[in-house]
């Protein structure tokens, strides 16, 4: 974390445990000094199960009629910036700085619970920002053929504090930032980072992650770019591919490969059947002509 988000998680914390020690020192008096049991702790008694409200909040956002207004009238405004620098200053000012806004904006309605117990607190981020932050990464990817600050983008909504990186570093930014790392930059690594980060972060992969990946190990296969371009060996190409490969299976086809890769259900190999022994004879008792249930042939062996 940056000194700015230590900051603002010392801050928070302090708050809650000044609340904590008032309302144990307000029951104490109550009780003439007897120790009793109480509900009082982070995320109960008089606070209100503060934490459980800001993770229901930190949750998908649900979007609205309203919501998807807004989020046109941003992208008409995004068609209207003429260069890269005027997109730029639009996204710091009505992407970000909204960002910054709705944060200082929680974090005064946190302490407002705190001294007066109410009920309501404001949304973290704004219900469009994970769309914007994802849409500014494929502008200046492709529009204006800035890669390097379409990265600046996503690196940017990850620093700004903890909010945005939760809300704005979504699926679809992870997404956009896959594919401007493999298709402008052909960094294998970065996209082995990208998926390894997203699964330590909890975002999950979707269909169009895994057709990223796909098109990956397609164009991998095609062209040997890295001996000659980066030297890396072919080994390490190969092995960063397979990580990849497992980071987007889903918990049913990770199951489904342990089971195959397992020594019991191995799968066979193409030329494998022409070195099996054939048996001159089946004991499984069945025969032409007899359909209705096995002849046992007993003694036989």
């Amino acid at each position: 974390m940056t000194a700015r988000e230590i900051s603002a998680f010392d801050e928070m914390f302090n708050m809650i445990f000044n609340a904590v020690s008032e309302q144990k020192v307000t029951s104490d008096s109550r009780t003439n000094g007897r120790r009793v049991a109480s509900d009082i702790g982070i995320g109960r008694g008089d606070m209100n199960d503060l934490f459980g409200k800001l993770r229901r909040h930190s949750k998908k956002v649900k979007w609205t009629t309203e919501a998807d207004d807004l989020l046109d009238r941003q992208k008409e405004e995004m068609d209207l910036c003429d260069t890269d620098q005027q997109l730029l200053e639009w996204a710091m000012r009505e992407v970000f700085g909204e960002s910054q806004k709705y944060e200082a904006a929680s974090r005064k309605a946190v302490a407002e619970t705190l001294e007066s117990g109410t009920q309501e607190l404001p949304m973290l981020q704004p219900p469009t920002y994970p769309h914007l932050v994802a849409l500014l990464i494929r502008a200046f990817r492709d529009k204006y053929l800035d890669p390097h600050l379409a990265l600046s983008m996503f690196d940017h909504a990850r620093h700004l504090s903890i909010a945005s990186y939760v809300f704005g570093c979504s699926t679809q930014a992870y997404n956009e930032l896959i594919e401007t790392r493999w298709t402008c930059f052909r960094d294998l690594k970065g996209v082995r980072d990208a998926l390894e980060e997203m699964k330590v972060n909890g975002v999950d992969v979707d269909s169009r992650t895994r057709r990223l990946v796909d098109a990956i190990r397609r164009q991998v296969g095609e062209r040997n770019l890295w001996v000659e371009e980066n030297g890396v060996g072919s080994g390490e190409v190969w092995n960063m591919l397979t990580k990849i490969e497992e980071l987007v299976l889903t918990p049913v086809a990770k199951q489904t490969k342990e089971l195959l890769d397992s020594s019991s259900l191995r799968m066979l190999k193409w030329d494998d059947w022409k070195s099996m022994p054939l048996e001159k004879e089946s004991n499984d008792g069945w025969e032409f002509d007899q359909w209705d249930k096995p002849k046992r042939r007993e003694g036989r062996r």
